[in-house]
């Protein structure tokens, strides 16, 4: 049996010229991190960079838990975020894309299921998924 892990999913919305206005409330939700196409960089803090942003982003918080249920989680967001369908199209036919980015905490022996069901309903929505395994047994590079 699989050891309960640790999870945070994120949806990502990349657009390369919808306001993020627009995303968010479209999607009736408020951004954690957010920018829009043509204005200055900067960091999460406000120290400004170089050059512009050539893209509109917007990363929601979709949830975390410690409990290894992810497939759950993503059934349950992508169920909140079916009424929303058309918005994901018009995204995608006008050159944006959308991504659940998911955070996988492993603890132990883990492993997840995205039953066959639920792959569907998140391909009908146009959304991507992107994990990001973070495992401390596996040293970084320094």
């Amino acid at each position: 049996m699989a050891t309960p892990f640790d999870y945070a999913v994120s949806l990502r919305v990349v657009h390369p010229t919808l306001d993020p206005e627009r995303i968010c409330n479209s999607l009736g939700m408020a951004p954690f991190r957010s920018w829009k196409s043509g204005t200055p960089r900067q960091t999460p803090t406000g120290t400004p960079l170089e050059g512009v942003y050539t893209s509109s982003y917007c990363s929601f918080d979709i949830a975390d838990g410690d409990d290894g249920e992810l497939a759950r989680c993503i059934r349950a967001a992508t169920e909140r975020l079916e009424e929303h369908a058309d918005f994901f199209r018009e995204i995608r036919q006008t050159g944006g894309s959308a991504m659940f980015y998911i955070f996988w905490y492993p603890n132990g022996d883990t492993g997840e299921v995205f039953d066959v069901d639920l792959l569907l309903k998140i391909a009908q929505l146009g959304i991507d998924i992107g994990i990001n395994v973070y495992d401390d047994r596996h040293p970084t590079a320094a």
